[in-house]
């Protein structure tokens, strides 16, 4: 083997090794960030996954007693019927006042394929309002994608 030959051998081998060390990180680091439990942050992280899994029962046990009953009436539909459509959401910031907190996060909304170019992704940001209820942080408002009346007490922003 030549001078030249080893070197390249050398460059060649270090790349495969870099590239590989990448895959490892990401394989080992990757998913989700899981927020602590009883925080406002983990509340919407789980409420946005049931909603993500189409799974309505286990999103709407995330809503205050005010809130539920002002969705009690209200089908399903937004949550149950969201074609194939999936959610990332990223944290933007927490704003914690006494027993309530608004919760802000942007999510992007992908479509599946849309033509050749790929999917089709909507982002768009979003304030969750919860409160606590019953020692466990609560939507005092109906999130996102639930549109009901707002809860009897509850004042208009």
């Amino acid at each position: 083997m030549t001078g030249s030959s080893r070197w390249l051998a050398i460059v060649a081998a270090s790349i495969a090794l870099a590239v590989i060390a990448g895959i490892a990180v990401t394989v080992l680091a990757g998913g989700e960030r899981r927020y602590a439990e009883g925080t406002p942050e983990r509340t919407v992280q789980d409420y946005l996954r049931a909603v993500n899994d189409h799974d309505a029962t286990t999103a709407l046990a995330f809503l205050s007693p005010a809130a539920a009953a002002s969705c009690a009436d209200i089908p399903r539909d937004s949550i149950t019927n969201r074609g194939s459509s999936s959610i990332r959401a990223t944290l933007d910031r927490t704003t914690l006042r006494d027993a309530t907190a608004e919760v802000r996060v942007r999510l992007t909304e992908s479509y599946g394929s849309s033509g050749p170019f790929g999917s089709g992704d909507s982002t768009t940001t979003q304030t969750f309002t919860l409160a606590q209820a019953q020692g466990q942080w609560r939507f005092s408002e109906a999130p996102w994608p639930l549109y009901c009346a707002k809860p009897i007490g509850i004042p208009v922003r």
